[in-house]
């Protein structure tokens, strides 16, 4: 397997962006190879749990391409930090305009899988980029906000507006939220430690993303999901409830959901034998619709 750094572009937005494009072993230039855009937990960045699934992918003859989204890791964008669905999906967009650039690339075998937060974005961008042609959620944790544990972390929107005001007009900071506090004991555990503590990664989130995250409403969008659609969570997932949630919005038949045993929502980030466990489904799943 090989490894390139990549930079590409939000068009909507003139941002580059920096990515890892994973390349399977013995590449040969004249075949087409299919190809998946893997995406990460929110406030991620590419080195993190993205990377151990594309990886893996990688490894079973897929082009893989993971990336840091627009105001994160090492792509651009100001102020840094925010976590906006929209801009989201735009960069989905972007790495799969990307993807349709390379030559080697299938672009009629073009998949997406998305991880966490972004298990819902990329279930977003299924219904919205015409040319993902079949998607994996892995604990997506995103249904409503406005009604889910997440809203915790919320300011009072009064607050988040004012300061977004004055930011603009060049006469506050900006304010932030606490995404991921290390009293979060299963959290921690990835986000502080080896496992997925990486340079450029933060817990803060820029405080008035809140004000687009709490309209972000998955399971009325996913009503018009047509593609086939694979769901991952674990046994123990704190997002269980969420990823059946969406699981049940998607109203045809073509899709999949399975639970892995004793999983826990951030064992399936990395660890063994969940992630093993999570690629017996994924592997059949995207070799029948890709």
């Amino acid at each position: 397997m090989e490894t390139q750094k990549v930079i590409f572009l939000n068009k909507t937005l003139n941002l580059r962006m920096a990515g890892l494009l994973y390349i399977p072993a013995q590449f040969d230039l004249s075949k087409n190879y299919p190809a998946v855009v893997v995406t990460g937990p929110m406030l991620s960045v590419k080195e993190q749990a993205q990377s151990v699934y594309a990886k893996r992918l990688a490894e079973s003859g897929y082009v893989t391409l993971v990336f840091d989204g627009t105001y994160f890791g090492e792509s651009e964008g100001t102020p840094r930090g925010q976590e906006l669905p929209n801009v989201k999906e735009l960069d989905i967009e972007a790495a799969v305009d990307y993807l349709v650039s390379l030559p080697y690339v299938d672009n009629d075998r073009i998949g997406g899988l998305g991880i966490c937060g972004s298990g819902s974005y990329m279930s977003v961008a299924g219904v919205k980029e015409p040319r993902l042609k079949a998607i994996t959620a892995i604990v997506p944790a995103i249904s409503d906000i406005s009604t889910s544990a997440m809203a915790g972390f919320f300011k009072p929107e009064d607050e988040v507006k004012t300061a977004k005001e004055a930011y603009e007009k060049g006469e506050g900071e900006i304010k932030y939220l606490n995404f991921m506090p290390r009293v979060f004991d299963e959290g921690a555990a990835y986000y502080y430690t080896a496992r997925g503590n990486r340079q450029r990664w933060s817990n803060k989130v820029v405080a008035w993303s809140q004000l687009e995250l709490v309209k972000y409403n998955v399971t009325n969008i996913m009503k018009d999901m047509k593609k086939p659609y694979l769901v991952i969570t674990g046994e123990n997932a704190w997002s269980k409830g969420v990823s059946e949630e969406v699981y049940g919005a998607v109203p045809h038949d073509n899709k999949e959901m399975h639970i892995i045993p004793e999983a826990g929502h951030f064992d399936l980030y990395d660890l063994e034998p969940f992630v093993s466990g999570a690629f017996e489904h994924i592997l059949p799943f995207f070799g029948k619709n890709l």
